[in-house]
């Protein structure tokens, strides 16, 4: 018969992969910025992919479903102050009404 795992085993295997995505989160971080400085636009785009799924990984790992991440990026981008003429306020308008699409 199989002992049922206490609270505090569950807890700490989840703190320790928490722990294992940060460290993949943070490569990945290293890696986008190496290829922007580089200017290797298909390895930028991958190492990105990859630190927007690692980070939905790690939510999802915590109990939070990608629904509300993608809330609170809204509520993110939508509190950023931007430049209301530059291309970057542009662009967190766009992803914003991407991510309204998808609830």
């Amino acid at each position: 018969m199989a002992v049922a795992e206490s609270i505090e085993d569950v807890l700490m295997k989840r703190l320790r992969a928490v722990e294992h995505e940060q460290i993949d989160l943070l490569q990945q971080v290293v890696d986008v910025m190496r290829h922007a400085h580089t200017g290797n636009h298909a390895m930028f785009v991958e190492s990105l992919a990859q630190v927007v799924g690692i980070a939905y990984v790690m939510a999802q790992e915590l109990g939070i479903p990608p629904e509300r991440l993608d809330r609170e990026v809204v509520v993110a981008l939508e509190g950023m102050p931007l430049d209301p003429e530059s291309d970057r306020q542009q662009a967190a308008q766009e992803v914003v009404q991407y991510l309204k699409t998808r609830w």
